[in-house]
């Protein structure tokens, strides 16, 4: 029997339980769910045999070490900076690690350690960072497999409200790590165009988009996402003169954010003292040149160099921000005063179902002609905990579990998604679950 260890019971969690739940009894897994709520464990295990949840403290050594050493397999839907604690006990106690967060720094100085420990911590393993990845590559080996030389790499993605939920007039709703939201694209950008690098920086970021055209959806805006030149290295195309990947919004979007990125609403650096004696009128106030008698509205119009009646005022008084409601929170940064405002105003309420979608565009050049192939992904969400986030970031996750624990990878050490072993089987399985991208081939 293999012993499987879920760290995190949210929201995404579900589909990769039940995923795991099911296969359970015929792959001989035992599934332990830890979470700091034992009644949001025992809601996702509800009560299956072969499973049990547990109250768990991912900083208490004690019983982190207990729990991983008796443990195959963990899979971590913690957030980034706390897989630091589970990382050193899977090494200890000979336990491979998946996770869906971008590798960082700190996790790719453990790859010797893992290797040495004949371990594998697959990372990357969701939907952006995850199925992208594995798209990608199968759609770069068929442009090899053509004899093709490739011109240009785009990838956009993006975690939306469902059309017939979309009830407000920023078009979105919050369906992932709400602090992840605010803080997007703080840590600038960087792209290649026509072979010369360009750097993005976060004053930026929301000012610089593309748009992208969806199959069946339409029109969507797309702002630059992180690092993109790192991936010529990744995906092994270190000559291709265009590379650049993307989070989706829907169209007034980034134009809008950008404004409140301008004003300082979204700045995590420092505290505003008294917070809970002002009104969001008047800590709106705070950032503007003039007060116009008053008048906030106004002066928030002319330091954005907007009309009063423009879409980017109407969204963001529609946030409350001119409203003179008092803030409940006492001394806290600007960013966590607008997050709070924000879960209250995009909520993603209990009917609402949401939307991802995910594409990647390729050009090559092939017989002198260039053809383009562009990948398409969209999943929609139920209601209640069975949205599209859980599905698209969950099942890549329970498929990567199974295929570490029935050895089907060769790959030790810490890795991504974009080895044959993995996004071969992968792909395949998730398109049996209807996680399939629809390919379209185009010449130009």
């Amino acid at each position: 029997m293999k012993n499987i260890l879920v760290i995190g019971a949210g929201r995404t969690s579900s589909t990769l339980i039940n995923y795991l739940l099911e296969k359970s009894k015929d792959s001989d897994w035992a599934i332990t769910v830890a979470d700091q709520s034992l009644e949001i464990a025992e809601q996702k295990v509800a009560n299956h045999p072969r499973a049990k949840a547990i109250k768990f403290d991912v900083l208490d050594d004690e019983q982190r070490a207990v729990q991983i050493s008796k443990t195959d397999l963990v899979v971590s839907l913690l957030p980034e900076t706390f897989h630091i604690h589970v990382v050193k006990d899977c090494i200890k106690y000979r336990a491979h690690l998946i996770t869906a967060s971008y590798v960082s720094p700190q996790m790719a100085s453990f790859d010797q350690a893992v290797i040495d420990a004949g371990l594998t911590f697959l990372n990357e393993m969701g939907l952006d960072p995850g199925i992208d990845h594995m798209d990608t590559m199968k759609l770069i080996n068929k442009v090899k497999d053509k004899g093709g030389k490739l011109i240009s790499l785009k990838s956009y993605g993006g975690g939306l409200i469902s059309p017939e939920c979309d009830d407000n007039p920023w078009g979105y709703k919050i369906t992932w790590n709400p602090m992840n939201v605010v803080t997007a694209g703080m840590a600038s950008a960087r792209y290649v165009k026509d072979g010369r690098l360009k750097i993005v920086p976060y004053n930026r970021v929301f000012r610089e988009t593309h748009l992208v055209n969806v199959p069946g959806l339409g029109k969507f805006e797309s702002y630059p996402n992180r690092d993109s030149v790192k991936y010529r290295r990744i995906y092994n195309i270190p000559e291709i003169p265009n590379v650049f990947r993307g989070s989706m919004r829907k169209i007034g979007f980034c134009k809008a954010w950008n404004a409140l990125i301008q004003i300082g609403l979204t700045d995590n650096r420092y505290i505003v003292p008294d917070s809970n004696k002002f009104k969001y009128n008047e800590w709106l106030s705070f950032y503007l040149d003039k007060n116009n008698g008053g008048n906030i509205k106004q002066a928030l119009a002319e330091f954005l160099n907007e009309s009063e009646q423009s879409d980017v005022i109407k969204k963001i008084e529609w946030l409350g921000l001119l409203d003179d409601e008092k803030i409940n929170l006492t001394d806290v940064s600007p960013a966590e005063i607008l997050l709070d405002l924000l879960k209250k105003k995009w909520m993603f309420n209990e009917n609402d179902k949401d939307m991802v979608i995910l594409q990647t565009e390729v050009e090559y050049e092939v017989e002198k002609r260039i053809e383009k192939m562009v990948s398409s992904l969209v999943v929609y969400g139920k209601t209640g905990f069975n949205t599209a986030m859980s599905a698209s970031v969950g099942l890549p996750l329970a498929i990567g579990a199974k295929l570490v624990l029935s050895n089907s990878i060769k790959e030790k050490g810490v890795i991504i998604p974009i080895y044959p072993d993995i996004y071969e089987p992968a792909m395949e399985e998730l398109s049996k679950l209807g996680i399939k991208p629809v390919e379209v081939l185009t010449r130009i």
